[in-house]
């Protein structure tokens, strides 16, 4: 007897807690045509996540864009995807071990310096599609999702962005902060974000889109997102066989490091 009250309370507390998972939806979504955005700007014209990227994203005619962002030892919102700056100065320091005034020193071989968010926003043309990826470690992320929902507020973009992430914690907090801010929950099998790598994270953060790595997109998962009122988009969708495959799944968005290769390909 009281095993089957336990089993019923979990179906009911189960019950309660998706009644409540009401996903925010987003114009952009509307359209029958795919949405093709430049993952981390135009990275096969301009290196990735910099001024050069996002601009010539922009000129190649994007219809939105992603990028990285993560704190640095000063709270800075600095838009790079790599914790350390191994690939860019050989040093494996990390982003988070140093203040914005050395960091932006720095550049890549094109010369290209590391932004801050504020930078990327102040270029972004009117009503651009606007992803915000928050690399965050660990479960108390209220620091850089409070910067990030203050300068989503800073430029009006409530309407056109998406704050994605592949900790779940981060949604978490998100959506504690702005329960109207739209947001993604990002997932592919190679993920190591968080101890135990599911996309049942889901469950937790209760998003408004399912961003998942085109490797792992299949109709099951891609059905099963559909049917909990979630926008799907896919990354990183970089040759003809993937959009094929984004296609065929009917998804709402690809994220391309080829800000050409849909106008090409279809």
């Amino acid at each position: 007897m009281i095993l089957l009250f336990i089993f019923l309370l979990l179906i009911l507390l189960c019950y309660n807690y998706r009644r409540k998972w009401n996903p925010v939806q987003l114009d952009f979504y509307s359209s029958k045509e795919i949405l093709a955005i430049g993952h981390r700007g135009a990275p096969i014209l301009a290196p990735e996540n910099t001024i050069e990227s996002f601009i010539k994203a922009f000129a190649a005619g994007i219809k939105g864009i992603e990028l990285d962002v993560q704190l640095s030892k000063d709270g800075s919102l600095v838009v790079f995807h790599d914790w350390a700056l191994e690939n860019l100065t050989g040093s494996p320091i990390k982003i988070k071990d140093m203040d914005y005034s050395e960091i932006r020193d720095l550049s890549n071989e094109n010369n290209c310096k590391i932004p801050l968010l504020d930078e990327v926003l102040n270029i972004c043309p009117k009503n651009m599609f606007i992803n915000i990826e928050i690399k965050s470690i660990g479960y108390s992320n209220t620091p850089i999702v409070k910067k990030v929902a203050k300068m989503i507020g800073k430029y009006k973009i409530e309407k056109t962005v998406v704050v994605s992430s592949f900790n779940p914690f981060v949604l978490k907090v998100a959506k504690k902060i702005s329960p109207d801010l739209f947001t993604a929950y990002l997932w592919s099998s190679e993920d190591v974000s968080c101890l135990i790598n599911s996309p049942l994270w889901i469950w937790l953060c209760r998003p408004d889109g399912f961003h998942i790595d085109i490797n792992n997109a299949n109709e099951k998962n891609i059905s099963w997102a559909r049917k909990n009122n979630l926008a799907v988009l896919t990354f990183a969708v970089n040759n003809s066989s993937d959009l094929s495959k984004a296609l065929k799944l009917g998804v709402d968005g690809i994220f391309t490091d080829d800000p050409y290769l849909k106008l090409s390909s279809t």
